[in-house]
């Protein structure tokens, strides 16, 4: 054999080699496949989306911390839902706790003894006016008491003298008419002082010493200043409003609802107010008027909310959320419910615990709709006779996210 074929066959050979080593291996892959396990599948997920896994866990209360807090439970229930009201609204004062006070003459701010924040009672006085005005009533009212003084002394003098025959009763009754006369002219030189702004004891002084041309402006309630528009030395004229006293005790919130929200709320309903200055504080108050107009160009009516604001959290102009509780009476068809206090949210997700009856409780996602009172409605996640987790299911969250 020649050198040219050897070389020929020992290639035929190592081809046929490495060819054999291929398909071992193949083969042999395929073999080891078949008894191997299959990968790990990704975990199910649920119907409301969480994986299995997540919504499988056991949540429960350590022993002692359910002996100190223990978590109370409440069925999902089909419940007749009377829906509440959320509107924006604005705080006022309440009109019937509310005075506007300005002088009763024109003339000169002589003295100013209030300020805006102040806390008056009713009588207080805020400041005083000085003028000619009332200079020239208290000067009429002297004139008229010395007139009223001499007929008074007539009239008695004549009386005397008629009785002893001495004077015809002519004069007696010329002296009766003339002390009637003076009589009403005190009178009425009183009322002038008093329309003008003057205490009765500051006219029965006016015997006693000279108050010259000033007269007080005093409050008519007890409040607080919430404006002051008049400075020192300023010249104003009668019925400027000098002075804004409101009684912060008692406040209006005023809303504005949509025409189809008016049927769902009538006076004396519940309601409650937060504001974003004060976190998970309420207010609750009620629906005191609801003016039967309806604007044309929103188509909503306006409602005033009174509140008692004893503790003067609420500030006036303020903006707060307000919730009218649903009426029972006008409730919507039944839908299911559980407890408000029983809804969490966990990754901004409303969730709620659902449990299995042996003290543990598991996370369900659910969607939720409308809200009355104490009641909120579930829309989809839960069904009805499901027993959750109300009062103290803020602890499992806690637990949860531990």
């Amino acid at each position: 054999m020649s050198v040219r074929l050897r070389r020929h066959a020992w290639i035929a050979i190592a081809v046929a080699i490495i060819l054999g080593l291929i398909l071992s291996l193949v083969l042999g892959g395929r073999t080891a496949g078949v008894g191997a396990p299959a990968p790990a599948a990704p975990p199910a997920a649920t119907s409301d989306g969480e994986p299995a896994a997540a919504g499988a866990r056991k949540l429960a209360l350590p022993d002692g911390a359910a002996a100190r807090n223990p978590v109370h439970t409440a069925p999902a229930a089909m419940v007749r839902l009377a829906r509440d009201i959320q509107v924006i609204g604005t705080v006022a004062p309440d009109q019937d706790h509310f005075a506007l006070v300005g002088p009763l003459v024109s003339g000169r701010v002589a003295r100013l003894a209030a300020g805006v924040g102040d806390r008056l009672r009713r009588g207080q006085i805020l400041g005083e006016i000085e003028s000619a005005e009332v200079g020239e009533a208290r000067a009429a009212l002297i004139a008229a008491k010395a007139r009223y003084t001499a007929a008074e002394a007539n009239l008695r003098r004549e009386t005397d003298l008629a009785q002893r025959r001495i004077s015809s009763s002519r004069e007696r009754e010329l002296a009766q008419a003339q002390w009637a006369g003076d009589r009403a002219g005190v009178r009425a030189a009183t009322e002038r002082l008093r329309a003008i702004g003057l205490s009765n004891a500051d006219i029965d002084a006016i015997d006693h010493r000279d108050l010259g041309g000033r007269v007080p402006m005093r409050s008519p309630i007890d409040g607080t200043v919430i404006e002051r528009t008049i400075t020192l030395g300023q010249a104003i004229e009668r019925a400027t409003d000098a002075f804004k006293i409101a009684d912060l005790s008692h406040l209006w919130v005023n809303l504005e609802l949509y025409e189809k929200d008016l049927s769902r709320v009538r006076v004396d309903q519940e309601v409650e107010v937060r504001a974003d200055a004060f976190p998970g504080e309420i207010f609750r108050g009620r629906v005191a008027y609801i003016v039967p107009v309806i604007d044309e160009a929103t188509r909503t009516a306006k409602v005033r909310l009174e509140f008692e604001n004893r503790a003067g959290r609420l500030s006036l102009g303020q903006l707060v959320t307000a919730r009218i509780i649903g009426d029972g009476h006008r409730g919507a068809p039944e839908v299911l419910t559980v407890p408000r206090n029983a809804v969490e949210r966990v990754e901004g997700r409303p969730v709620v615990f659902v449990t299995d009856g042996a003290g543990a409780f598991r996370q369900r996602a659910v969607e939720l709709g409308g809200s009355g009172g104490d009641l909120v409605e579930i829309r989809a996640g839960l069904a009805a006779g499901e027993v959750v987790a109300a009062d103290g299911a803020f602890l499992l969250k806690s637990e949860l996210l531990r």
